[in-house]
């Protein structure tokens, strides 16, 4: 399989949906064996399958489908089913296009517009989901706000990921790597402790050495190199923004400000059921550069609560 279908998400959601061939119809399994099929396959490769109770889960999971006539029926039984694995990340898109599934509300005010001092670079990484071209677009104009920017007397470098709720993790590596460097900047590690490297070089984020996203017109000639790195975050920086945080984590120039992270980077894998739903199971946790497990919510370096005041305290230590 391509690594790249390995671990889709931080990230990549590929709508799997069969045709129905009205010469051959379709006859979906009974609800009982699709819970029972959907438990399995968590069982089989869910990041923390060795510390969950499977007994338990999939008991409880056939008691809340128990009479279901038809899968569909079944809707509360998989959610319970999402929301027993506590990642916070897993998901099911149905046959029919619906996504079922348990989320844990991670909202933040929203952080007040910044005056920038002219000594201090400063890139604010919203979420993104695109892909292919689109993806590479909105790398290469990252390029564009940093080389707009950067210059061998600035005091340092505020990357803001506040009110990032996640999307495509690969667009944000590729467009923030002349800020990062080269190199492997954090790592997805499955059930069993395999590892596999996310890095970036030359204005191309790679997983596991393969290129995910490239810019066309990358800049390369990075004059701030050493600098401090400030990266700003808030209860609402999920998925792909923690994956961001993560990429910084560990640097020797970098430090982090804000609020607790949602707990939701990871890897998702893809898994087609028998009745031609997906689903989306987090099978990877994240670790930085240095190897340091930052699975679930992530504490930045300085708490502070108030948004008011994160952007100060970021300033306030790039310029001591």
């Amino acid at each position: 399989m391509n690594m790249m279908k390995k671990i889709a998400s931080i990230v990549l959601i590929a709508v799997v949906i069969g045709a129905c061939d009205p010469n051959n119809p379709f006859a979906p399994p009974p609800a009982e064996d699709y819970l029972n099929e959907l438990v399995d396959v968590m069982e089989d490769n869910h990041i923390n399958k060795a510390s969950i109770n499977w007994d338990d889960l999939r008991t409880q999971v056939l008691q809340k489908g128990a009479g279901a006539a038809t899968i569909s029926a079944a809707n509360e039984a998989v959610q319970l089913a999402l929301e027993l694995l506590n990642d916070r990340s897993s998901f099911v898109l149905t046959a029919t296009g619906a996504v079922i599934e348990y989320k844990v509300p991670c909202e933040d005010e929203e952080a007040p517009e910044p005056t920038i001092p002219t000594d201090i670079g400063y890139v604010l990484i919203p979420p993104y989901s695109n892909f292919g071209i689109n993806a590479a677009i909105f790398a290469e104009k990252m390029h564009g706000t940093i080389s707009g920017q950067d210059n061998a007397s600035l005091k340092g470098w505020i990357i803001d990921l506040r009110g990032n709720t996640g999307g495509n993790l690969w667009p944000m590596i590729a467009g923030i790597g002349p800020v990062l460097g080269n190199g492997t900047v954090g790592y997805f590690v499955d059930s069993d402790g395999l590892k596999k490297t996310f890095a970036y070089k030359d204005g191309t984020s790679f997983y596991n050495d393969e290129a995910v996203v490239t810019v066309s017109f990358p800049y390369v000639d990075f004059k701030s190199a050493g600098k401090k790195i400030a990266v700003l975050v808030d209860h609402s920086t999920s998925n792909a923004g923690e994956g961001v945080m993560v990429a910084f984590s560990g640097m020797a120039n970098s430090r982090s400000f804000g609020a607790a992270t949602c707990g939701q980077g990871g890897g998702n894998q893809p898994f087609q059921l028998s009745d031609r739903s997906v689903l989306y199971l987090n099978v990877a946790y994240l670790e930085d550069r240095n190897e340091q497990n930052l699975q679930g919510v992530i504490t930045p370096d300085e708490v502070i609560d108030d948004q008011a005041a994160v952007f100060d305290a970021a300033v306030d230590w790039i310029n001591n």
